[in-house]
């Protein structure tokens, strides 16, 4: 008998190409003001796809628990321009995102998952197929300058960096550097970290060269480099 094997692989994107050979433009969707602007809208493009593919959009309410683990909750507040659309091999669609009434209190920013589902029909049940899901950013209010409390912590021979997120948005992390008290590096690593308003994040570090940290660095992705203490 037959089997058909579907994966489900959601994709977080840090880049705009894609190894399923699927673009997407922006990656990251922001709506600052609503009195200027109503929607938004992303460019999907198809580069070396053998078939057509079929994708379902919807949205998800944001938040992050006191560990930094993401919690989605669908939300059907979004409208999508078309919600269900065919994206042929080397073919474009522009997708327009908005909301039914704008969102309230926006004094502190607020985020939303938009999940592009593939729903493509499965032909061939003998075979092992995989379906893409693919997750972008969607952020409503007021982007504000960063406000972060950062230290290390080490536990059973594991370093985890704790970041607490005091600004009324978001932050994202894309570097961390530990530097010892002759500025030697301990450790640099590449990270794609989001860090909600309000919120903290646990996150685990590699391990480091042995020396005493006194120092780390925190790339953000739109303000640079920030340097912190690391308290003793």
């Amino acid at each position: 008998m037959n089997k058909k094997i579907i994966g489900f692989l959601i994709v977080f994107l840090c880049s705009m190409s894609l190894s399923a050979g699927i673009k997407f433009n922006p990656i990251q969707l922001n709506i600052q003001n609503f009195k200027k602007q109503k929607s938004t809208t992303v460019n999907i493009e198809s580069t070396g796809l053998s078939s057509s593919k079929i994708f379902e959009i919807n949205a998800f309410k944001w938040q992050q628990d006191e560990s930094g683990n993401d919690i989605l909750v669908e939300d059907n507040t979004l409208l999508f321009n078309p919600k269900i659309f065919e994206l042929k091999p080397e073919s474009k669609q522009i997708v327009r995102i908005g909301f039914s009434q704008p969102p309230i209190n926006l004094n502190q920013q607020q985020a939303w998952r938009v999940v592009f589902k593939e729903i493509t029909p499965i032909k061939d049940k003998s075979t092992i197929n995989f379906l893409f899901n693919f997750s972008l950013p969607l952020f409503a209010g007021t982007v504000t300058p960063p406000k972060l409390n950062v230290d290390l912590q080490k536990t059973n021979n594991l370093t985890y960096l704790n970041i607490k997120n005091t600004a009324n948005s978001f932050a994202k992390i894309t570097e961390v550097i530990v530097l010892d008290d002759k500025n030697n590096e301990l450790l640099r690593q590449d990270v794609a970290l989001y860090v909600l308003s309000g919120n903290k994040v646990k996150f685990e570090l590699r391990e480091m060269k042995t020396g005493n940290a006194v120092k780390l660095k925190i790339k953000l992705d739109e303000a640079g480099y920030i340097e912190f203490p690391v308290k003793s």
